[in-house]
């Protein structure tokens, strides 16, 4: 997704507009960026490639499901 390019309903803003977030695991790392109605994620080592867009209520499912063992991870 480029910036300012609409999909699905998702606006994907210019990178100074969001504030990114960096977690990392089994030596890859991903950004997140969360709006009130969205949710971006891109992949840290290549931050102007590809992002993907969800919505803020399916992030916050599957934040959910993570955090309650419903996705496996290397932490459990």
């Amino acid at each position: 997704m480029v910036e300012g390019e609409h999909r699905e309903g998702a606006l994907m803003p210019a990178d100074h507009q969001l504030q990114w977030r960096r977690a990392c695991g089994n030596g890859a790392c991903v950004e997140v960026a969360t709006t009130p109605s969205n949710a971006f994620v891109r992949d840290s080592k290549a931050p102007h490639d590809a992002r993907l867009a969800v919505s803020g209520s399916a992030w916050s499912a599957f934040i959910t499901a993570v955090a309650g063992g419903g996705i496996p991870t290397d932490r459990h």
